[in-house]
């Protein structure tokens, strides 16, 4: 066969290869598995899986009683925390699963934790758990947790309405977040957070616990450091006995490392030699030797931790004893009730005799801490409103210092109020950068435990009070800027003394921020729209956790990126359905921009979860010391130096400008930037052409207003530029819902880099354009 057919054939061969659906921005677009069966058959299925999970439920669950009653406790749950909670970080801060391998998180040694606390005292004068034991937890735990919520799916036999239908989906979010997620904020960030709200609050909690609650946020900070310390050293130890290359060496390097044993080295080599243990064998014998003092790793005396931390002893005492059980407290929980409502959220440690304590998971503190304060203060009128109003000051405050670090060269002002009739209204935050206001109002009411396991009456009167009223106070105020904008004469009647001159207001931006995590349901509140707790027609606010907000503004490297991050969270909530988190959301933003075409107006729904994990190794690295490099928005070097350079010079509306920019795709960047320079040489070449082609136009998809053009000019055609940029404009406007358009324009001859000119164009009316620069 000749070269030529050869070529052929592979070619035709590449052609009918099954083509797959890939979004150059970084994630993947596929077909839902079940979209082309019959809904009946899917819904029967799903009833199947939840039927089968019921049976499969129960039966977990007992093993894993019936395991509980025949181990000892301690053991046990140090073996869990150890292989299933710790991970390893590399020297340049990549995080390797746990050393279980991932399968088990913190919610199933919580739940674990629950389980053998309902053991009397007594459990504790069993042998220790066999590797067999261990790994039959390890298997049963996440087994038992999985059957619990996919049992639900049984449910779907009953007959229910779509505004059911999609209460349910509200609920079960709630719930399955309750029982597995744990982390709403890295560790730092969360003990900052919290120790900055409790500073001013020593003297409600002293007489309570009898430290303040800084003291015990350092407390818990200190039992987490103290356990890394603890396991890293481990590690340590084993990295060096596990290295060696004979069955005597590693043998000899083992007592090297625990010079207490009684034994030697000698006898257990002997015996090794007498029964041919192989170097694998003595590797896997020694580490189940070692667990065996695992639980001492997490014990301590209360006099102990006390010298170690700086505080007087009966204080330390009166304050682990308020957040720990003992064998046998928890004896009296039925079962089932551990998974969404676990005694161990709010008293994760554990009480032994004589002033001694058991703490494996001191995260616990940190992932519960709110909870846990308001239950420490629970049944003091006083001190509960005391704590209140601190939440309410410290989120304001915080939120105004986050925005104030964000935007340094922003006008803020705090508290402004205004009158419709005899109605005063209070807005928390107003920000003005350039020509974008951006209204935030602040909530930092508590979600309640019902709420959080699905109560769906509570879960609404959340979202009423949490999130749809913050976002119809910032929209009442929208609505009226917009009204004195169209008029501005009207500004002394409709809003005196507004902090800002209306003239310089473009456009609007709308942010809640609240202090608790809602479950998510704060990031994905078109689920509350779809369940009928937020009106369909009202155009809700995006909500974030204040450490959710402190991340997207660390992580959004200009102001441009905050600011056009924070217009498109508005537009995502309207037109897309996803799964995800804030974070999940950032870690999107950085991949596409938000910018997905048509898909984001398709109904396609979109699962982020994970979209994050860049972003939670950096932070889970720079925890440690290690540093990476940033995360940063997935753009080109030359988008990015216009975007500089608009910002620089810093006329009015550059911001408006960098937002309708940075509305491109990576691969619309690239794509113009290759299409650019064919221009530019057809320009360079038939310049003197009347008609010749010296423009690049992209039309936005359905739903979106804004379209750009990049136009290439030389020295001769200086005095048209502006006539033949109209003309361009006129084109871009032959498309209807086009309302904006920017043009780049860019003298071919000075090379002036990244553009020489720039203009937005808005439609006014037929025939009518309207340039601004």
């Amino acid at each position: 066969m000749s070269r030529k057919k050869r070529r052929r054939r592979k070619k035709q061969t590449a052609n009918q290869e099954k083509p797959r659906v890939v979004a150059r921005s970084g994630f993947v677009l596929s077909e839902h598995p079940f979209s082309r069966l019959p809904r009946d058959r899917v819904i029967d299925g799903l009833i199947k899986v939840g039927e089968t999970s019921e049976r499969d439920f129960s039966a977990k669950l007992t093993a894993l009683q019936q395991l509980c009653g025949s181990i000892e406790p301690l053991q046990t749950i140090a073996s869990l925390s150890v292989y299933g909670l710790f991970a390893t970080l590399t020297s340049t801060g990549t995080i390797s699963p746990s050393l279980g391998g991932g399968s088990v998180n913190q919610s199933h040694v919580e739940l674990l934790q629950a389980l053998l606390l309902r053991e009397p005292a007594d459990a504790l004068e069993r042998e220790p758990p066999s590797p067999n034991a261990i790994q039959q937890v390890f298997d049963l735990l996440p087994a038992a947790a999985d059957a619990f919520h996919l049992r639900r799916l049984a449910e779907l036999k009953a007959e229910l309405s779509a505004d059911e239908k999609a209460v349910r989906v509200v609920q079960e979010e709630l719930r399955i977040h309750t029982q597995t997620v744990r982390n709403w904020g890295f560790l730092s960030r969360v003990i900052s957070i919290t120790q900055r709200l409790c500073e001013p609050l020593d003297a409600i909690f002293v007489p309570k616990i009898g430290l303040s609650g800084v003291e015990l946020i350092t407390l818990f900070h200190h039992l987490a450091r103290r356990n890394q310390r603890m396991v890293n050293a481990r590690i340590t130890r084993f990295r060096s006995v596990f290295s060696k290359k004979t069955v005597s060496e590693v043998i000899r390097a083992y007592y090297q490392c625990n010079p207490g044993f009684k034994d030697n080295a000698d006898s257990l080599m002997a015996f090794a030699e007498a029964q041919h243990i192989t170097l694998d064998q003595i590797k896997s014998l020694l580490l189940a030797h070692s667990d065996l003092s695992l639980a001492e790793g997490f014990t301590f005396r209360a006099s102990e931790l006390a010298d170690e931390i700086g505080l007087d002893e009966s204080r330390v005492i009166q304050a682990l004893d308020h957040l720990s059980m003992r064998f046998g407290d928890d004896a009296g929980t039925p079962v089932e009730y551990l998974f969404m409502a676990n005694p161990v959220w709010l008293k994760p440690v554990i009480a032994l005799s004589e002033k001694r304590y058991f703490c494996a998971l001191p995260q616990v503190f940190f992932s519960f801490v709110f909870p846990i304060l308001a239950e420490i203060l629970e049944g003091d009128g006083a001190a509960a409103d005391e704590y209140a109003r601190r939440r309410a000051a410290f989120l304001e405050t915080e939120t105004h210092a986050q925005f104030i670090n964000a935007f340094p060269d922003c006008e803020i002002v705090k508290g402004y109020t205004w009158s419709d009739g005899d109605t005063q209204y209070e807005s928390d935050l107003l920000v003005k950068i350039d020509s974008h206001l951006i209204i935030v109002e602040a909530k930092s009411g508590a979600v309640s435990w019902p709420a959080l396991r699905g109560a769906a009456g509570r879960a609404k009167k959340h979202v009423e009070e949490l999130l749809l009223a913050p976002s119809i106070q910032s929209l009442r105020l929208a609505d009226r800027i917009a009204e004195v904008c169209a008029d501005t004469t009207r500004c002394d009647t409709l809003l005196p003394h507004f902090p800002f001159a209306f003239e310089e207001i473009r456009t609007v931006v709308r942010l809640s921020v609240t202090l608790d995590d809602f479950a998510t349901l704060q990031t994905t509140l078109h689920h509350a729209k779809d369940a009928g707790w937020i009106p369909a027609e009202h155009p809700i606010a995006p909500c974030m956790l204040l450490a959710d907000l402190e991340i997207v503004f660390d992580v959004l490297p200009s102001t441009a990126h905050k600011i056009h991050y924070l217009r498109r969270r508005a537009d995502l909530e309207t037109n897309l359905s996803y799964k995800g988190d804030e974070l999940d959301l950032l870690g999107f933003y950085l991949a596409s921009g938000f910018n997905i075409g048509e898909a984001e107006f398709s109904g396609a729904a979109f699962n982020l979860v994970s979209m994050s994990s860049n972003i939670d190794t950096y932070y889970s690295a720079m925890e440690e010391g290690v540093q990476r490099k940033k995360p940063a928005p997935n753009i080109t070097k030359w988008w990015s130096d216009i975007c500089k350079k608009i910002e620089e010079r810093d006329f009015h509306q550059w911001s408006d400008v960098a937002t309708i920019l940075l509305g491109f795709s990576l691969d619309q960047q690239k794509k113009l930037a290759t299409k650019f320079r064919r221009i530019a040489k057809n320009v360079m070449k038939n310049w003197q052409q009347p008609s010749h082609h010296c423009s690049i136009i992209v039309i936005p998809p359905k739903g979106k207003a804004d379209a750009l053009a990049v136009y290439a000019f030389r020295d001769q055609h200086r005095a048209q530029r502006n006539s033949r940029m109209e003309n361009i404009a006129s084109q871009v406007f032959g498309s209807s819902h086009v309302s904006r358009c920017l043009i780049l324009a860019i003298n071919i001859d000075r090379n002036n880099y990244p553009y020489s000119s720039i203009a937005v164009y808005f439609r006014l009316a037929k025939e009518q354009l309207e340039r601004r620069w």
